[in-house]
């Protein structure tokens, strides 16, 4: 068959002029009315965040942190997750946003810190979306995750199923070079294999691709959670291979967490950039009903969120992204998209306390239950 382009092929990333905007000094924009909302009112930004427009108010705000929606779909089953971004924005939740003194606004409930009183976070808006053509999205959101990380903030990406990296992480590459940036997943599947009906850049191919094109060192790749049948002993062998680590769930079970997240600081002794990528479906499908490829076996939050905190108080993550959350697979209750939220919460306070220079391991004494 013809390949045929019309003259609205790029119509989607076309960007708005900014022109057309009232004159402004550049920063980010608190677009809220009230210095304290509670969760049902106030316009939905990321943690109703200010939002930035461009590059130059990620560099006028010193902006830390840019979290932004990256829409994609590879696979029949993961549809639903292009409205991830927006439903994790419009997710219902107890508490407030804004001062940090007040009473209800969003603390992490281990440290009893609001990572925003230091972490100037924004949400950078989503990155335009070809439904039509995967690739083209996946260019347009590595082009953005380079404008991020180019005037030194974090990018954020909260996807989309897990093609993302297969952008993000090359955008990242784009700025601190190849084989400088380990990777970190968190998965119940193992997410190996290239080809796939000859589709290549899909939710199963941005790491060994990374490997293979020499952006990625093998042995700088730590994977975490895997207990899932779909995968065969020739691809963990392949892992190997190159130098990466798998730990699975068996073993993590037996070990402990402690003992295994101990094993992964070890592995990554020798790279200080990280870049992470989070699927929500390493949690058990209990905990993470919506998402397109759950699993009956997964971790619990009790026992990865504060792991997840101190990875990223102790490592110093470049970039990250949150995937495979499927809203129309969430109950009523919208209790993945609250995960969602939480985990984002535990990464956002850990770089929050790097940036303090804290202790990894602080826990506030009220919680602990130290006088």
């Amino acid at each position: 068959m013809k390949i045929l382009q019309d003259k609205a092929t790029n119509v989607w990333r076309s960007e708005r002029d900014p022109k057309r905007n009232p004159e402004r000094t550049p920063g980010p924009i608190d677009i809220q009315r009230y210095d304290v909302q509670l969760e049902p009112v106030g316009i939905k930004t990321f943690f109703q965040l200010p939002v930035a427009l461009e590059k130059k108010d990620l560099v006028a705000g010193q902006v830390d942190v840019a979290i932004f929606g990256a829409a994609t779909a590879a696979l029949p089953h993961s549809a639903g997750n292009m409205w991830a971004p927006a439903e994790i924005r419009y997710t219902r939740d107890w508490g407030a946003y804004g001062d940090p003194k007040f009473p209800l606004s969003w603390i992490e409930y281990e440290t009893l810190l609001n990572p925003f009183e230091n972490l100037t976070a924004v949400d950078y808006g989503d990155v335009g979306l070809n439904p039509y053509n995967q690739v083209h999205t996946l260019e347009e959101i590595r082009r953005v995750t380079r404008e991020v990380a180019s005037t030194g903030a974090i990018p954020f990406a909260v996807g989309g199923d897990h093609s993302v990296p297969n952008a993000t992480y090359r955008g990242i590459v784009d700025v601190y070079g190849k084989k400088k940036v380990g990777f970190v997943h968190f998965d119940v599947h193992l997410d190996r294999g290239t080809g796939k009906f000859g589709a290549f850049y899909h939710s199963g191919s941005y790491m060994n691709m990374a490997v293979d094109e020499g952006l990625l060192d093998g042995k700088h790749v730590v994977q975490f959670g895997m207990g899932s049948p779909a995968f065969g002993e020739d691809l963990y062998d392949e892992i190997l291979e190159e130098g990466g680590k798998v730990y699975h769930l068996h073993e993590i079970r037996r070990d402990g967490v402690d003992a295994i997240f101990a094993k992964m600081y070890e592995d990554l002794k020798d790279v200080e950039l990280v870049y992470v990528s989070f699927d929500i479906d390493v949690f058990d499908m209990s905990y993470a009903p919506g998402t397109g490829s759950s699993e009956p076996t997964g971790m619990t939050p009790n026992e990865l969120f504060p792991h997840l905190r101190k990875f990223a108080a102790t490592k110093t993550i470049v970039g990250l992204d949150l995937v495979e959350f499927n809203p129309f697979y969430d109950n009523k209750g919208q209790q993945t998209a609250r995960l969602c939220r939480r985990v984002m919460l535990q990464f956002l306070t850990g770089i929050s306390m790097k940036k303090k220079g804290m202790d990894p391991n602080y826990i506030n004494p009220r919680v602990s239950g130290k006088p």
